[in-house]
């Protein structure tokens, strides 16, 4: 000791303090060097130290916890569009993006020049050769979109004899093909460069309308429309009266659910049909007036003014639901509530719940 520096004495005395400590503890480590227990904390310091060190926080950091505690409540929420069906989480992940959607496009007005006059005045003439009462002008507003035997038996209300219905329609045909002199819907210039550009961000494409397969095959060969479409509805596919239809099937055939869909139409009626079945809607108006159609999504001139980001936003406010497995346990759980098996007493000998095991 006496060899040591006065800068090495505190030290040292430290260290012959923490042996003689140890030795008095006679408890020895397995390499044969006595082990050093801290002594415990009064529970009082700790619990006068904990609120300290809580009232020197700041309000908003207290008031934090409460916050995230409140969250951890909440119900665990998911995308309508995802699927837990699916085993690759990268499929999983695209769906949720605003960049997975597709297109559902109707026909005349949107791809092609509309001939809605010569289909008025084709039905006019029907109606006077066949001895029909005049087809009132709300009547003509609701057939947009309808097959034509259709609207014979269910709009027009002129026959309920499918033969009859027929012969109609067949005959609506041929004058409509008169007034057209020869003449077809020409493409919208706006048409083929909307086409390519859903192509080019791999957006599925279905056309959906009410005409025949041939007219509409003949008129998409012709402009050349139809190398960019993944799937054709046409009237051969429905003989339902509603335009929800020919939407619903033109969606199960790009494989995309109608949360995840947007119809371009031309008119109202198509607009209703697209948010009846949770689609998205977008209005391309032409020459009429845009007030028209305040209860679409978005509302264009010509499809020169719809581009990629435009339509992703449509998805961005996309409302969240419930997990589909925990939907699927509570329908599991839930008990039937009928009133009428209230009062209901069971056999002697049988168990109330034997119904329902």
């Amino acid at each position: 000791r006496s060899q040591l520096s006065c800068a090495e004495k505190p030290a040292h005395s430290h260290l012959m303090a923490l042996l003689q400590h140890a030795q008095q503890s006679g408890t020895r480590t397995p390499q044969g060097r006595k082990n050093v227990t801290p002594s415990p904390r009064p529970q009082s310091i700790i619990m006068r130290s904990s609120v300290a060190h809580k009232s020197a926080m700041p309000a908003r950091l207290q008031e934090k916890p409460k916050e995230l505690e409140a969250l951890m409540l909440l119900p665990p929420m998911e995308s309508a569009a995802d699927d837990i069906n699916l085993m690759n989480p990268l499929q999983r992940s695209e769906r949720l993006s605003t960049a997975w959607f597709g297109a559902i496009v109707e026909f005349e007005g949107v791809l092609v020049s509309s001939s809605e006059q010569e289909h008025l005045q084709a039905w006019l003439t029907v109606a006077s050769e066949f001895g029909f009462s005049r087809p009132l002008g709300h009547l003509f507003r609701r057939i947009k979109g309808i097959k034509d035997e259709v609207v014979v038996a269910r709009v027009f209300n002129w026959t309920q004899n499918p033969a009859t219905a027929r012969q109609i329609s067949q005959r609506k045909r041929v004058i409509y093909e008169e007034l057209l002199d020869g003449r077809r819907p020409s493409a919208m210039l706006e048409a083929k460069p909307f086409l390519d550009m859903l192509h080019r961000y791999n957006i599925p494409i279905a056309l959906a309308c009410a005409l025949p397969e041939v007219h509409v095959r003949e008129s998409l060969n012709r402009t050349g429309l139809g190398s960019n479409l993944n799937a054709v509805v046409t009237g051969e596919d429905s003989g339902a009266p509603e335009v929800e239809f020919y939407f619903s099937y033109a969606a199960q055939q790009i494989q995309r659910p109608p949360i995840r869909c947007v119809v371009f139409c031309e008119s109202n009626q198509s607009v209703e049909a697209a948010h009846e079945l949770g689609m998205k809607c977008v209005v391309v108006t032409g020459n009429r007036p845009v007030y028209d159609f305040a209860g679409a999504d978005l509302v264009v001139r010509n499809l020169s003014d719809v581009n990629f980001i435009n339509l992703k936003r449509l998805f961005s406010e996309e409302d969240l639901v419930k997990p589909k497995s925990e939907q699927e346990e509570e329908l599991a759980d839930d008990e039937v509530d009928d009133p009428e098996l209230d009062d209901f007493e069971p056999a002697p000998g049988q168990r109330k719940g034997a119904f329902w095991s």
